[in-house]
């Protein structure tokens, strides 16, 4: 019985099934190329059966897909499925004895019995068509011989009429590709089937199957409802729409499947949409078409989608008649002989062109000898004029040589001089500061020192002051146990004096005085690591108390002053080891780098950039919390062999076109007496060329400025200026 799951399979793969082209012969690989067309056309491996082959085997190897359909298991579904075969040549000792095609099944498929038990000889088409081999044989004599007897498939024996192989009228078409001329000159209206057998969609199976029948045809075309008797052939001039086909090969899987034909309407059955082409296109597009779209056979429609015929593979092979191609080899021949003529003509005329050329070349010839004469009197008076010409132009050369190695020369002498002079002023300016920074730092040190003396002797009777203070209180305290009454005067001067205020106050005096010596004796050392007397030589310095010198000596700087607010100092130091290198330099590189950020502070403060108490994001150099005030940023890390500081402010920035000159010497955005242009020129040199190191400058406007600082940890090999 038909199960819901079979027929619903089936209506999914008709559509497949009805535009799969029959199975083409395939060639071996090994082939040679230089074979006929018609050996090229011949299936050397048919299909062939016994003739005790039960009917169901024989069905079963023509049509595959039975047996893939009951395949269930994932294993099984992986299996490769043979392709489908048209026919089945029944052999006895390799001779064909008989052959069973599609419309055989067709005819099968409309009676009423199921042909169970039956053998392929019973229902075999007996002592087929055959063609025999022979070097007389051509393609041609193939398509004649289908065509004479309306047959599809051929078989080929040889001398002693054993079974070679079979050959299809899709083979032919195949093997005759190459060839087309006459299917490029040929339209589909030359050879397209004017009356097709047409049917509803309300039409079942079995009625197709029974007009393919009666009618010896392969297809059906399903039309819209606008026939009153189905089974009848239409005239092309009834104005039918196509909509649908059904082929034998649907009929054919039908069977394949046990399916009810009675029960299996057009509409469902049919092949939809249509393949179609027009009545005007060439044979050669109908090819062209027939295999994109991988079908046997097309619709010819008119100008409104009405159906005029139908196209199929078996069709085209038609326009390969022997007549026709000799009619058009015998036109091209005329036209070749036509061509031949006005060739020939042509060439009379080229020659008596060439003669007069001949009699025109003598005369120039002539006229080219006398010509040659006069040109070499003339050369000849020519070369001596040339050969005096020649030695003055080589005099001039030589001249000209020398005044250019002179003046190129003198060209270099003068850029050398030039790049000299500029060197040299840069070195005396950076002579001149470096000069005053010595002073500088020789006063400062002589004013350290000079300070240090005195503040060191505060500092030390400090401690015994503190000391001597203590035990008078406390004989102070003992006196007040042991004589709790003591006389009237002795009470008035205790009274005036407040002596509970005096010691309380007393022990505050000296601890504050404790804080300022010890602040002065910071400041005093802060000044005296700032100017090194040993700024030249190279020792293990600390970055962090270089760092914080600056920083003490620029204190005042920083302080809130009035409507000024202070600015705000972050610390971000890395774990650094000691670096070899000049600690006075690297000291007045820091005191350089900050002293401009405090200026650019300064600046932003006055344009009212923190005033009234706004609030302004720092840049994303400092990786800190939104700041309230104006901050300068340190931070130090160790990045391979070198140590990275990196001091950066949140102050205006600047722009691209100044940060590209900030290291030239003498520039300056300063106002005049403010600014020598040379501070940021010489901290590049110290740490470039003197420490092998690396400055840069990041900046961006309106979000702050950094300055990296890298120093090697262990000084490289460079010249240090004295």
């Amino acid at each position: 019985m038909l199960q819901e799951q079979d027929l619903q399979h089936f209506l999914d793969s008709v559509p497949q099934l009805a535009i799969k082209p029959p199975a083409a012969p395939v060639e071996p690989t090994s082939a040679p190329i230089d074979l006929s067309p018609l050996d090229r056309s011949i299936d050397r491996h048919p299909l062939t059966v016994a003739p005790e082959t039960p009917i169901a085997e024989v069905l079963a190897l023509m049509n595959p897909m039975r047996v893939s359909c009951q395949l269930c298991s994932e294993k099984q579904k992986n299996l490769k499925i043979p392709a489908k075969r048209s026919c089945v040549i029944v052999v006895e000792d390799d001779r064909p004895i008989g052959i069973f095609t599609e419309r055989d099944i067709v005819k099968l498929s409309t009676m009423e019995a199921c042909a169970i038990g039956l053998t392929i000889a019973d229902v075999m088409t007996h002592s087929p068509i055959t063609l025999k081999q022979s070097e007389s044989q051509d393609i041609f004599t193939a398509i004649f011989t289908l065509r004479q007897h309306s047959i599809r498939h051929l078989p080929v024996v040889d001398d002693d009429s054993r079974l070679v192989g079979i050959i299809t009228r899709e083979a032919i078409h195949e093997a005759l590709q190459p060839v087309n001329l006459l299917a490029n000159l040929r339209c589909a209206g030359d050879v397209m089937t004017k009356e097709v057998i047409c049917a509803p969609k309300t039409a079942s199976a079995l009625e197709l199957a029974q007009l393919m029948v009666k009618h010896r045809s392969h297809c059906v075309v399903i039309i819209e409802d606008q026939i009153q008797h189905p089974q009848r052939i239409v005239p092309i001039e009834k104005y039918q729409i196509p909509i649908g086909i059904v082929t034998e090969r649907d009929i054919v899987q039908f069977h394949a499947l046990e399916l009810n034909l009675s029960e299996i309407l057009a509409a469902d059955a049919m092949s939809a949409p249509l393949f179609s082409i027009s009545a005007t296109d060439s044979l050669f597009r109908a090819h062209q078409e027939m295999q994109r779209h991988c079908v046997c056979r097309l619709v010819v429609v008119g100008s409104h989608g009405e159906l005029l015929g139908v196209v199929s593979l078996t069709s085209l092979p038609q326009v390969f008649n022997q007549s026709e191609m000799y009619g058009t080899i015998e036109l091209l021949q005329q036209a070749v002989d036509d061509r031949a003529a006005q060739l020939q003509k042509t060439n009379q005329l080229l020659q008596q062109e060439i003669l007069e050329r001949q009699r025109a070349q003598e005369a120039l010839h002539q006229a080219h000898e006398d010509l040659k004469k006069q040109v070499e009197e003339r050369t000849a008076q020519l070369l001596e004029s040339n050969k005096l010409l020649r030695r003055d132009i080589i005099k001039r050369q030589r001249v000209e040589e020398v005044l250019r190695k002179k003046q190129t020369c003198l060209k270099n002498q003068a850029e050398q001089l030039e790049q000299t002079v500029r060197k040299l002023q840069q070195t005396q300016t950076q002579l001149v500061h470096t000069e005053k920074m010595s002073s500088l730092g020789q006063m400062i040190a002589g004013i350290a020192h000079e300070i240090n003396n005195p503040v060191n002797f505060i500092y030390g009777n400090l401690s015994h002051t503190s000391h001597y203070i203590k035990e008078l209180i406390q004989l102070l305290e003992l006196y007040q146990q042991h004589y709790p009454e003591p006389v009237s005067e002795i009470r008035e001067a205790a009274a005036d004096m407040e002596i509970d205020f005096l010691v309380e106050d007393l022990s505050k005096i000296v601890s504050s005085m404790q804080v300022g010596t010890d602040r002065i004796r910071q400041i005093v050392l802060s000044m005296r690591n700032f100017s090194r007397s040993d700024r030249t030589s190279v020792k293990f310095v600390d970055i962090h108390e270089g760092l914080d010198s600056t920083l003490l000596i620029l204190q005042h700087r920083l302080k809130a002053q009035g409507g000024h607010p202070g600015i705000q100092i972050i610390k971000e130091y890395g774990n650094l080891p000691s670096v070899e290198c000049c600690g006075g330099q690297i000291n007045q590189v820091f005191m350089n780098i900050i002293a401009n950020a405090i200026d650019a502070l300064d600046e932003a403060i006055q344009k009212g950039q923190w005033g009234k108490g706004k609030a302004k994001n720092p840049p994303p150099l400092i990786p800190s919390s939104p700041l309230t005030i104006p901050a300068i940023t340190i931070r130090t890390e160790v990045v391979g062999d070198v140590v990275a500081i990196r001091i950066s402010d949140n102050g205006g920035g600047i722009p691209d076109e100044i940060c590209r000159q900030l290291f030239d010497p003498f520039f300056t955005t300063k106002p005049v007496g403010k600014g020598t242009g040379l501070g940021l020129s010489i901290s590049y040199h110290l740490v470039v060329e003197q420490h092998g190191g690396r400055l840069e400058c990041v900046s961006e406007v309106g979000l702050g400025t950094e300055f990296a600082i890298e120093i090697p940890i262990v000084r490289r090999q460079v010249t240090v200026d004295s």
